[in-house]
């Protein structure tokens, strides 16, 4: 199971969007808007414009170059599909760069392109990297071309090859166009690639990022690519607009006034928690205001992981009375805004301990009432 980031916030009316199987297309019908949002790029060493109904990108730099779509993944699983090609691949084809480091040049003979996929907020990624090459480029007699199809993941300015494959039947070993498609899920990513079909030729584990991500493609140095449509399909996608109209001038003044025992602000104390399951995601204030079935709670400050999700006044949750005193049930929404509500309950300890309990994850945590708020 992949770690999640726990933040401390709980909703009972959930607004979700499930979007079961919808795609999102990007071709020369919608001028390529999610990948290319200008008329025309042209960068230090590097070019974009469409084509011939294609999308062509163009990299004389010494450095990947990495575009992502504009839109956000959300879901735990999607899939991803290119149908791209490069056309510096063709055989006996060359492309001299200016090394800005040396002033010299350098030959690239067999330039790399590929899809990008799980980019986070900071900027790491995974990719799934093409490049083709000869066995013996000047024997006629046994040169055999191949594709090196390769996974990598690119973090902290640190690059890791998880998996690679050698293909060479099914697909273009040149310059014609390719489908690549990759599956993600909880539990790793599925990759396939074909000139008219796809064949399967890797799988991974891989760990997904939490909260949204993006996807896009990978231009290598010496690469032009061009791509013909890239289609997103989200699977399964939940969304939840935790929006209230409190405000902390409003809370100050309702909870100077109320006189319920559970009502009021109330700050991270400590926790009892399975890392691998569960993370805190901040030293939580939160503030419990009663609602039509028991009481909701508000984010106060103390967020840590994806800080800039949340604000003051959000609803962060719903604790619901049950037939037991002090006892409560709970739904949550977690870092990737997903609600969660399994086998959680809230429990009560002499009016100033409040501890969320998550027994599925082997985790709980406590807060402590306060007078008011820092």
């Amino acid at each position: 199971m992949i770690n999640r980031y726990l933040f401390i916030v709980f909703t009972v009316l959930v607004c979700a969007l499930m979007a079961d199987g919808k795609s999102y297309y990007n071709t020369v019908e919608n001028q390529f808007g999610g990948l290319f949002p200008d008329k025309g790029m042209r960068m230090a060493g590097r070019y974009k414009a469409i084509v011939d109904d294609r999308l062509i990108e163009e990299n004389a730099t010494m450095a990947d170059a990495v575009t992502t779509d504009m839109i956000d993944v959300i879901s735990t699983s999607y899939r991803y599909q290119l149908r791209f090609a490069n056309l510096n691949n063709k055989l006996g084809k060359t492309k001299s760069i200016k090394n800005p480091m040396t002033g010299g040049k350098t030959t690239i003979t067999s330039p790399q392109w590929g899809l990008v996929f799980n980019y986070d907020e900071q900027g790491n990624y995974c990719a799934v990297v093409l490049s083709c090459d000869n066995s013996a480029p000047y024997d006629d007699i046994t040169d055999e071309r191949s594709m090196r199809v390769s996974l990598m993941q690119y973090q902290d300015d640190d690059v890791t090859k998880v998996a690679s494959t050698t293909v060479s039947k099914g697909v273009s070993l040149e310059d014609d166009l390719n489908t690549l498609c990759v599956d993600v899920d909880e539990r790793g990513v599925r990759i396939s690639i074909g000139k008219e079909e796809l064949q399967t030729v890797l799988e991974a584990s891989i760990v997904r990022p939490v909260g949204a991500v993006q996807v896009g493609y990978l231009v290598g140095p010496g690469s032009r690519v061009a791509i013909e449509r890239a289609v997103l399909t989200i699977e399964r996608e939940d969304q939840v607009a935790p929006s209230t109209l409190w405000t902390l001038e409003a809370l100050d003044e309702y909870l100077a006034n109320s006189i319920d025992p559970v009502e009021g602000y109330w700050c991270y104390l400590d926790r009892d928690m399975e890392e691998k399951w569960l993370r805190i995601g901040g030293r939580y204030t939160l503030a419990v205001v009663r609602a039509d079935d028991g009481y909701d709670l508000i984010y106060i400050d103390g967020a840590q992981v994806k800080k800039s999700l949340w604000n003051p006044g959000m609803l962060k949750g719903h604790m619901v009375k049950t037939v037991f005193s002090g006892n409560y049930d709970l739904t949550w929404i977690d870092a990737t805004m997903e609600p969660i509500s399994e086998d959680a309950y809230a429990t009560i300890e002499n009016g100033v301990i409040l501890t969320f309990n998550f027994p599925v994850f082997k985790s709980q945590v406590r807060f402590a009432k306060v007078i008011e708020r820092d």
